[in-house]
């Protein structure tokens, strides 16, 4: 792994890593996680990135192993994106370290999923490699390839759930800062508000929150948090929603479960708030 850790980027990211993540992201969560997500037999699971922290081959590779009984089980039912850890640099973009390991991770711009005759996911991939910061880029390559898809799925009727790795929203005590926020996400909530999809499922923000902001009032935005990550509070402590899925876009039984460190896992229903 040191070997690889020769471009700035990555010299911080070890120093943050021994320091802080390395705590805060115990590796038997992980494992915890993905069980706890299989054991609930759920028709589709969707995963909205950060499969690493550095984008380093030992890390994809753990991932592969960590993530093969939930793919072998669901196939194409994983529905899985790239987050920005995911394209930490531009060598590991290059080198297609993601596409190697994980190969049935969406990577284009747009990728789209029919669930059945009536319901849809399509997603968006706005992470890019930076070479300090953390933010997401809104191209007009991505912003084409969504209304292509929208204008697509409306024309057969279909309702659309939409996933990406980035907020483009945040309730008002979790604000994004100007190093980790999507760029362009004004443009991006435009369109989101335009098509009004019923959900937006992201991650990037590593708390649990199930709003609907006053851009996109028709729009749901999920965020099931970090799977891994070990908080005092319960809203930033290891876990994930599960919910109930209708084909008109409306969800019932929306659930946090939240891991307490010990094997154990608590279910509870979530609250919807307005923004």
């Amino acid at each position: 792994m040191w070997s690889e850790l020769h471009l700035s980027k990555r010299w911080l990211g070890p120093m943050n890593l021994l320091i802080r993540r390395a705590r805060r992201f115990p590796k038997a969560y992980r494992r915890a996680a993905l069980e706890a997500v299989l054991a609930e037999k759920a028709d589709v699971v969707v995963f909205t990135g950060d499969f690493t922290n550095f984008s380093i081959r030992e890390e994809f590779e753990e991932c592969a192993e960590l993530f093969a009984p939930l793919h072998e089980e669901l196939g194409d039912r994983l529905f899985a994106i790239p987050g920005n850890h995911d394209c930490y640099t531009r060598r590991s973009v290059r080198k297609q370290l993601l596409e190697f390991h994980l190969p049935w991770v969406r990577t284009d711009p747009v990728s789209r999923m029919d669930l059945n005759d009536r319901l849809t996911i399509l997603s968006v991939h706005h992470s890019v490699p930076m070479r300090v910061r953390s933010n997401g880029l809104v191209t007009d390559e991505t912003q084409d390839a969504l209304r292509r898809a929208f204008d697509a799925c409306r024309a057969e009727g279909r309702t659309v759930i939409l996933a990406g790795h980035f907020a483009y929203a945040t309730p008002v005590e979790h604000p994004e800062t100007p190093e980790h926020k999507l760029l362009g996400d004004a443009a991006f909530a435009e369109l989101v508000r335009e098509y009004a999809p019923p959900l937006y499922l992201h991650g990037h923000k590593h708390v649990r929150w199930a709003i609907r902001p006053k851009e996109t009032p028709a729009t749901l935005c999920l965020n099931s948090g970090s799977a891994s990550m070990r908080n005092h509070d319960p809203l930033k402590q290891a876990g994930f929603l599960s919910w109930e899925q209708l084909d008109s876009g409306e969800i019932r039984n929306l659930s946090a479960h939240v891991y307490n460190g010990l094997d154990t896992w608590r279910k509870e229903p979530f609250p919807v708030r307005e923004l």
